[in-house]
């Protein structure tokens, strides 16, 4: 106990030594602020994604989006994302998997780590979309639309051993992310396509935060 309460009271210590320092002037708040105080905690990756390139995968395999574009717009929004908040150095162009798909015999009967290979990946970000609604038809006033996946991190390197191709998360289930729109924000959206626009663009938003730092007041979303 007797460590714990001398931190303590080194810090209530600091701190009112800074704050008698600074004043309690406009830019006494700005000089505290910089230094710290009143900042969100950070929220650490809970992953990081190698330099090397990176293939986003959007598995539908339980057939749950029922417009056709939505993959296309997931896959856009997470690639910017990602590359925006330098998360990922590479993302494997979606043409890229769409002439394998073409060219590949039995290509929707081989793993993701294979076709990370085939697109000459070094890891795969696998989204298993669990849960899709984007109706026009607003039925309520919350969750009017949403999408929900797991993701998880496929190491395509890895051939021998199946047991640790997957990287992240531990759990073998994936790690849960889901979005949702209002009614009032699905309403402002209007159409299908740009309700499954806004979708996709939440959705990359919280799937990318998962791989690089941000602090905890930045936004907010649903995991499990």
């Amino acid at each position: 106990m007797l460590p714990g309460l001398l931190r303590r009271s080194f810090e209530i210590a600091a701190f009112s030594s800074v704050a008698v320092l600074v004043g309690c002037t406009a830019r006494g708040g700005q000089m505290l602020y910089m230094l710290g105080f009143g900042k969100a905690p950070m929220i650490e990756a809970q992953f990081r994604l190698t330099d090397e390139p990176v293939l986003i995968f959007v598995d539908d395999i339980h057939e749950c989006i029922d417009w056709p574009q939505t993959e296309r717009y997931i896959f856009d929004e997470l690639s910017q994302a990602l590359l925006r908040n330098k998360a990922a150095k590479r993302i494997v162009p979606l043409e890229t998997v769409d002439q394998l798909r073409q060219v590949v015999e039995d290509f929707n009967k081989r793993g993701c780590r294979e076709i990370g290979e085939l697109a000459g990946a070094t890891q795969v970000l696998w989204l298993e979309v669990r849960d899709f609604l984007a109706d026009e038809q607003i039925g309520g006033p919350s969750d009017a639309a949403f999408i929900g996946v797991t993701v998880k991190v496929i190491d395509v390197t890895q051939k021998e051993s199946r047991t640790r191709v997957r990287l992240w998360p531990v759990s073998p289930e994936g790690q849960f992310v889901s979005v949702s729109l209002s009614g009032a924000e699905a309403a402002e959206a209007d159409t299908k396509a740009d309700i499954a626009k806004e979708l996709a663009i939440k959705l990359a938003d919280a799937v990318a935060s998962l791989f690089y730092d941000y602090r905890a007041d930045d936004f907010a979303h649903d995991t499990k």
